[in-house]
C-alpha cells in the first residue's frame, strides 16, 4: 500500500511543471499586454464574431499607419523580429511594409496570421510602432482595411469582423 502511495505522489509530481518547451509563444489570448516605452504604441487588433467561440484559422489585413509613425524593417521590407506578436500560441505572422504612394500618411503593413489548429475570437496580433511625433496618435488615426477571415478550407468567414485598439505611454 506505501508503495502504491509513493508510485502515485511520483506521478502527481512528475505531472506538475511546464511543458519542457522553450519556445516563444504569443500571449495565448490574454490581453495584458506591458505598457509601452516613450517613443512607442501598441496596435491590438482583436476579432470579434457571432458567438465568442467562433473560429478562424486565417486572417489577412492591411494596416495604415498614421505620419510620424513606423515600424523597424529589415533589407527586403519584412517587419523586423519582435515588432509583431501573435496573441495565439502556434500562429505564424507575416508582416510586410508596402510603401505608401503619398507622404501625408505613413507606411502600409500587409499582414498575413494563420495557424493550423484555429483560433477563437479575441485578441490576434500586436503590433509594437515607434512614433516620431510630439502628440501621442489617436486609435482613430490608424486604419485597418481589407480585413478577412478564413475557415480551415481557406474560405472567408463574412461574420468574423475585427477592431482596432491603440496602447500608448
Amino acid at each position: 500500500m506505501k508503495l502504491l502511495a509513493v508510485m502515485l505522489m511520483c506521478l502527481l509530481l512528475a505531472a506538475c511543471g511546464g511543458s519542457g518547451s522553450d519556445q516563444i509563444s504569443g500571449t495565448d489570448g490574454n490581453v495584458h499586454i506591458p505598457e509601452p516605452a516613450n517613443g512607442t504604441v501598441r496596435v491590438l487588433v482583436t476579432t470579434q464574431g457571432p458567438v465568442a467561440d467562433a473560429i478562424l484559422y486565417a486572417a489577412q489585413f492591411t494596416l495604415r499607419l498614421p505620419a510620424g509613425v513606423s515600424v523597424p524593417t529589415d533589407a527586403d521590407g519584412a517587419v523586423a523580429d519582435g515588432v509583431v506578436a501573435p496573441a495565439i500560441g502556434g500562429s505564424y505572422v507575416g508582416a510586410a511594409v508596402v510603401t505608401p504612394s503619398s507622404t501625408a500618411s505613413g507606411p502600409v503593413l500587409a499582414v498575413n496570421i494563420a495557424n493550423p489548429v484555429g483560433m477563437t475570437v479575441g485578441p490576434l496580433v500586436a503590433f509594437t510602432c515607434t512614433t516620431a511625433a510630439v502628440a501621442a496618435p489617436t486609435a482613430e488615426s490608424f486604419t485597418l482595411d481589407a480585413f478577412s477571415a478564413r475557415n480551415a478550407s481557406g474560405a472567408a468567414i463574412s461574420d468574423i469582423t475585427s477592431r482596432l485598439s491603440l496602447q500608448t505611454k
